[in-house]
């Protein structure tokens, strides 16, 4: 295989992500220009409580010492050593990323190269990466299937069958994933094709991250773990979101604000993979609209919650600085 051929694939996957940015980017643009009143948009935001500004932001700071220690914690389970102070610094900087560039690849990224600084092998980068995130998906899969259910039994009826469609796809897609990563078999099926595909020294990397992800099916307790603290960590992004509802005047009652942020964080979480965060900003739209809220007011409680993260994760700019890392096409 020539250079050329080789690198033909890379072009069009950049190419396919490049065209798929713009087109939502342009949708969302077209989207606020049509259908939103920017001067409510700024009357609501402005009036926003202080003091729900200020706990939105407490929250989100605590969010990402959480979510540090979460992810310290597998890499202890798998015999690395790692101080909070550490994993809460790469969360900071990740979390700036994840907010400021188009898509997940480049925060994960970047957790590696800072993880590899601290010495930290690459298998068991990868290894607790994946765990994190397979427990993370299935701890949001749960919340939005719960709040599926609720608003379809009870604000929107007439959508139950398409909710539950949602559901039972998402459930396949997570089944999948799982068996990704824990099925041994499929392992050594995938290892026997790629063995004659792959450099020896890929190979063998690939083997050490199959034995890191693997090793985790014998720690029942550090999953267990790991999943009350991602469950502490959704219920904290959610009861963020709530508080920033509230400040901003919007009177939603409690269960059905909880059913729609937990679908929307999930959708979010998806927007992710195809460099759509419109698509995230979007869902939180119409699932308030489901609610009765206005679309002005919703437009500016995904814009507050935007903006707040963003200022809660400014120490990831100042740390990202610092560790003077540059980014590079």
């Amino acid at each position: 295989m020539t250079t050329d051929q080789a690198t033909a694939p890379s072009t069009l996957r950049k190419t396919v992500g490049t065209l798929v940015r713009v087109v939502l980017f342009g949708l969302a643009i077209y989207a606020l220009w049509r259908w939103v009143d920017w001067a409510r948009v700024w009357d609501a935001l402005s009036s926003m409580s202080p003091v729900a500004l200020l706990i939105a932001v407490a929250l989100a700071s605590a969010d990402r010492v959480l979510m540090g220690f979460k992810w310290r914690q597998l890499v202890r389970a798998a015999g690395g050593s790692m101080r909070l102070r550490d994993a809460t610094n790469i969360y900071y900087q990740t979390c700036f990323t994840d907010l400021v560039f188009p898509n997940v690849v480049a925060s994960d990224g970047l957790r590696v190269y800072l993880g590899r600084r601290l010495g930290l092998s690459l298998s068991m980068l990868l290894g607790s990466m994946a765990i994190e995130r397979m427990v993370a998906a299935a701890v949001a899969i749960v919340l939005a299937s719960a709040g599926l259910l609720y608003l379809a039994a009870e604000v929107e009826p007439q959508m139950r069958q398409a909710f539950l469609e949602i559901i039972a796809l998402t459930a396949v897609i997570a089944g999948l994933g799982l068996l990704a990563l824990w099925w041994t078999p499929l392992h050594r099926i995938a290892g026997r094709a790629l063995r004659e595909k792959v450099s020896p020294k890929i190979f063998q990397l690939l083997k050490r991250i199959s034995a890191a992800l693997v090793a985790y099916r014998g720690q029942p307790a550090t999953l267990a773990i790991n999943l009350v603290l991602a469950i502490a960590e959704n219920s904290l992004q959610i009861v963020n979101f709530y508080v920033i509802g509230r400040g901003l005047g919007i009177r939603v009652p409690l269960l059905p604000f909880f059913a729609a942020i937990a679908v929307t964080a999930l959708v979010r979480r998806l927007a992710m993979h195809v460099e759509g965060k419109a698509l995230g900003e979007g869902a939180a739209v119409v699932m308030f609209a489901l609610l009765g809220v206005q679309k002005d007011a919703a437009v500016a409680l995904t814009f507050a919650h935007y903006a707040l993260w963003l200022l809660a994760s400014m120490p990831g700019a100042y740390l990202l600085l610092r560790s003077g890392v540059k980014f590079r096409d």
